[in-house]
């Protein structure tokens, strides 16, 4: 299983189990980045040996065709005067420079291909580890978000659980059953002393309350008998 699958799939796992039974899904990436690091920094290192390499067997390339060129320079020169021994000798020196330098172009041909496919897995190894850097910021993201929902589904879940739930009927039951009792308990109790008074008190308050009320009828009676007098002497004197 790849790194970044194994640890996606760690990431996901977080909303079904406990994180400490779990590997820490960011350490995994942040260990993977520094083998990566490590990785890279070694090739580097290697590369740039190589790299020198090709750079010294290029300059003595460079250098073994300048001397064959100026053998043949003195073989000619050499021909020109008439020297034939010295011309064999120039000549010698310049078949040995242009075998060296056939030597030198071969070295330099393999090491150059190696060289650029080197270069290209060192760039592919780049970016690999700017990919996993990416990478382990959106894991870091992906993974707060899973233990926060983990989070806020366990406090919803204990929020809806029964044991928080509330019976309104079972309570209203109760309490009427408690003003009940209170009411069978008011019924039971006697009348004190204090209450017995209060009750004659305000039955002599009824008492002479309805003597005014009798005395103004009396009253009332009296005004309307005068009243009917008056008016009978007025229909006689017509």
């Amino acid at each position: 299983m790849g790194i970044f699958k194994r640890i996606s799939n760690m990431i996901k796992s977080k909303t079904n189990a406990t994180l400490d039974e779990l590997e820490n899904p960011i350490e995994l990436l942040d260990q993977k980045i520094r083998d990566m690091e490590n990785s890279l920094g070694e090739a580097k290192r290697s590369s740039a040996q190589i790299f020198g390499n090709l750079k010294e067997t290029e300059k003595k390339m460079e250098e073994t065709k300048n001397d064959s060129q100026q053998y043949d320079e003195k073989v000619r020169l050499a021909m020109s005067k008439g020297n034939e021994e010295l011309a064999k000798k120039a000549l010698k020196l310049k078949l040995e420079s242009d075998k060296k330098y056939l030597a030198l172009k071969e070295s330099f041909e393999s090491q150059k291909e190696k060289a650029a496919i080197l270069k290209s897995k060192l760039q592919e190894l780049e970016k690999e580890l700017d990919n996993t850097r990416s990478y382990r910021d959106e894991a870091v993201a992906r993974l707060h978000n899973a233990e926060a929902s983990t989070k806020i589904n366990e406090v919803m879940a204990n929020v809806q659980s029964k044991n928080n739930s509330i019976n309104i009927d079972d309570i209203e039951r109760k309490i009427a059953r408690k003003e009940s009792y209170a009411d069978g308990l008011e019924e039971l109790k006697g009348k004190s002393l204090d209450d017995e008074f209060a009750e004659l008190e305000e039955l002599s308050l009824d008492e002479e309350l309805a003597k005014y009320k009798n005395n103004d009828k009396k009253v009332d009676n009296k005004e309307k008998d005068c009243i009917d007098l008056e008016l009978e002497k007025y229909k006689e004197n017509k």
